[in-house]
């Protein structure tokens, strides 16, 4: 006999029909499942309190730390070669190098660390580092330091060594940069220990080099004529088969212009004179 919802009305004594379960085989199946899914649980925990206890005794393996990077040597205060002094005095160009074998100056900064009514003490400081090219190094940097004050009569020092090393004044120079028929040559110019040289192009393919040194290691050919420029008397050198070079000094410093002609041209003694007499000496 079925019920109203189609499900078998079962009583004792009657034959299970096929495909039927007794109703308390399902609830012994649910108590089964139930078993084994404490039994798994229990397994997990044990295996995982061993699992935690294997580990516990493993030696600590070293934590990996990036490794910090080296602080960067702080600069050293260097020794400068030379100074050229602005015509106005309100500036100055310090000429530093490193004569360490295929090196070269990093970020090199000058800047004035003193100063009083007698004296401007200049510091150059910088990094030295391996050159990209060894055939340049010891390159001369040339580093321009503002002045509080006009240099005036005061003199410059060194303050790595507390010396005086060269100082050139442009004030004793012909003004060059302004004059139109001369130009700078960027790559023709220098400051060692000899001195000071910076080159120009001239007019028709010429070439003026003007140069100052400490008069006590200057010398020079013998004398073949002299010429009046700035209120100071200046000595020829030279000849016309080769080139012309006017002499003059001021202070312990000797300054030189040398005229070189273009190739395949010559200049005559009295040229040569009417072109330094053409320069401006104010």
């Amino acid at each position: 006999m079925r019920s109203d919802d189609g499900v078998p009305d079962l009583t004792v004594g009657d034959d299970l029909p096929t495909g039927h379960l007794p109703a308390d085989r399902p609830r012994r199946h649910g108590r089964v499942t139930l078993a084994v899914a404490a039994a798994a649980i229990g397994l997990a925990l044990v295996g995982s309190f061993f699992v935690r206890q294997q580990r516990a005794a493993d030696p600590v393996a070293p934590r990996q730390v990036a490794a910090r990077e080296t602080p960067a040597e702080p600069p050293s205060t260097l020794a400068w070669l030379s100074a050229l002094v602005a015509r106005d005095g309100t500036s100055v160009t310090v000429y530093a190098a490193t004569s360490a074998e295929c090196a070269e100056l990093v970020q090199p900064q000058a800047a004035v660390a003193e100063q009083d009514g007698t004296r401007v003490v200049i510091a150059v400081k910088a990094r030295t580092g391996r050159a990209t090219d060894c055939t340049t190094s010891g390159a001369v940097t040339p580093l321009v330091v503002a002045l509080p004050e006009p240099l005036g009569g005061r003199v410059l020092r060194d303050a790595a060594s507390d010396s005086p090393p060269p100082t050139y004044f442009e004030r004793d120079l012909p003004r060059l940069t302004g004059d139109e028929r001369w130009s700078p040559h960027p790559g023709q110019w220098a400051s060692t220990d000899d001195g000071w040289f910076q080159g120009y192009n001239g007019p028709g393919g010429s070439h003026l080099l003007a140069a100052a040194r400490p008069t006590a290691g200057a010398s020079r050919p013998a004398t073949v004529g002299t010429l009046t420029i700035g209120g100071r008397k200046g000595a020829i050198t030279g000849g016309a088969d080769g080139s012309w070079t006017l002499w003059w000094a001021a202070g312990e410093v000797t300054y030189s212009l040398r005229l070189t002609p273009a190739e395949g041209s010559t200049f005559s003694l009295k040229e040569f004179k009417r072109e330094m007499a053409g320069l401006n000496w104010s």
